[in-house]
């Protein structure tokens, strides 16, 4: 879904067979791999981001500072000033200067993350907040970032929070992609809830007070709380409250997350119609559709997904709607989701064709070999989809070769290779993909290796490699551990060799 990207970070079946082989990491549950996955995306241009700073732990106070002295770690992308991957070095810059964090939780993987970064964050239009702010971006993978991923969790990719740096309380969340009109009034809002904050104080029964207990709630791991404190948020808002669209998406993401199906499908028909136009309306939708696949009553669900695909369709065909090409490609495969669990195969298929050709007109022109990797994966899935992966495997050898410091192009051909057969191809493609990898992002990348070795027939190969996932998970730092990823290892290696 757009800011999720739920296609692959636990995978999920991307089409129907005989025009897709699905690999055997597909087999994982749908349940398991939405309440996990989450998509979105940064933007650096051409260049890598740059590397970790080292800093103390977080929470240790941060050595007292002048304010030119404590914010110099900051590089200038567009009209913003970004700390990367320096908790520390943003926390004291905000002490010394009394403003609030914006913290972009992301990865290099994420194509709504990356989306975010060649658009929304270098326009113009964030220059009247660009100094009112400290401005943090987080690569979640990487393990030097673990206590503040810890701190800031992202539920999806990206997740933004807007933090105070006196006592690092949470004034604002927002998940998946934005507008930028939807990122400044989210912005402007974390703001006003900061500085009352630092006065008077908000007052907890206002929509923003709700909100902020079910952005509270939600970092705590209390699921039904969150969704009922922005249940409340709602209720109490007024009809035309701007926010409305981004607080639905919380709140149907919080009953999907708490496994209250009923509630999650009762929401879904009653307020997908209040989801805006933008990217919170194809969100909504992804959520709504999965919700709708746990109920019992099958006759329900297929009518609320023909109310979705309705909706969603008009949305995607609005020129002016405020959509960016990932947020339209992201669409395009939800509807196209939606009708394939509809049963309309034919209508799946025109809205796949009509997705690849968005993104190759996109490639073509992009301005640069970063700016492509915003795609790639759209377009690996979506030509797997359509049985056409072998058209696609010069582009992203190309793109590789045009980022060698990137895992993410190579980490793309191993999927790619395999889901091809090309199983030596693949192999090659991990080896390379694994000398970069790192963080819960790499036992992504040994799970599909163990595949691969299952498929090519090589048993012990195959024991190894499933092995290596189990212990790499386990290795992982406490913030960073996914249960449900080492869970669905385990699975995966009792499956294979019962015998053990």
């Amino acid at each position: 879904m757009t800011g999720f990207e739920t296609t692959d970070t636990i995978p999920r079946p991307i089409g129907k067979a005989p025009r897709v082989r699905l690999p055997a990491l597909l087999s994982v549950s749908l349940a398991v791999a939405a309440a996990s996955a989450a998509s979105g995306c940064n933007k650096p241009g051409a260049s890598d981001p740059p590397p970790p700073k080292a800093g103390p732990p977080v929470g240790v106070e941060a050595a007292a500072a002048q304010p030119d002295d404590a914010c110099a770690g900051a590089t200038a992308q567009g009209p913003l000033r970004w700390f990367h991957d320096d908790y520390q070095a943003a926390l004291a810059c905000a002490r010394a200067e009394k403003k609030p964090i914006f913290i972009d939780d992301w990865a290099p993987w994420c194509h709504t993350c990356l989306s975010m970064k060649q658009t929304v964050f270098i326009d113009p239009g964030l220059e009247p907040l660009a100094d009112r702010f400290v401005w943090l971006a987080i690569d979640t993978d990487k393990e030097s970032n673990a206590d503040v991923v810890a701190k800031f969790p992202p539920q999806v990719w990206p997740t933004f929070y807007v933090v105070s740096p006196a006592d690092e309380s949470i004034h604002g969340r927002y998940l998946g992609a934005a507008s930028l009109d939807q990122l400044r009034e989210f912005i402007t809002e974390g703001e006003r809830s900061y500085l009352d904050s630092v006065g008077d104080g908000i007052d907890p029964d206002s929509p923003l007070g709700h909100e902020r207990s079910g952005d509270r709630a939600v970092v705590a791991g209390d699921w039904a709380a969150a969704a009922e404190a922005y249940s409340a948020a709602l209720a109490g808002a007024p009809a035309d409250w701007s926010r409305r669209p981004d607080v639905l998406v919380k709140q149907i993401s919080a009953y999907f997350k708490a496994d209250l199906g009923q509630p999650c499908v009762a929401l879904a028909e009653s307020a997908f119609e209040s989801t805006g136009r933008g990217a919170s309306s194809s969100d909504f939708s992804y959520y709504a559709h999965i919700c709708a696949g746990e109920i019992a009553d099958k006759a329900r669900a297929q009518a609320l997904r023909r109310r979705l695909a309705e909706r969603l369709q008009g949305i995607i065909d609005d020129p002016s709607a405020p959509l960016s090409i990932d947020d339209r490609s992201d669409g395009l495969r939800i509807l196209r989701e939606i009708h394939d669990a509809l049963g309309d195969e034919g209508r799946a298929l025109e809205l796949a064709e009509r997705q690849r050709d968005l993104l190759d007109t996109t490639w073509a022109k992009a301005p640069n070999a970063f700016a492509r990797m915003t795609f790639v994966w759209p377009r690996v899935e979506v030509y797997a989809y359509l049985g056409q992966g072998d058209e696609i495997v010069a582009d992203v050898e190309a793109l590789e070769q045009a980022l060698p410091t990137q895992y993410d192009p190579s980490y793309r051909l191993t999927w790619l290779f395999h889901h091809l057969e090309r199983y030596d191809q693949a192999l090659a493609a991990a080896k390379r993909a694994d000398e970069k990898m790192y963080g819960p992002r790499k036992g992504r990348l040994l799970f599909l290796v163990a595949d691969i070795h299952a498929a090519r027939g090589d048993r012990q190969a195959e024991r190894s490699a499933r092995e290596a996932v189990i212990a790499h998970y386990q290795g992982l730092p406490a913030s960073q551990q996914q249960p449900g990823a080492l869970a669905a290892a385990r699975a995966a290696l009792a499956e294979a060799f019962p015998e053990q």
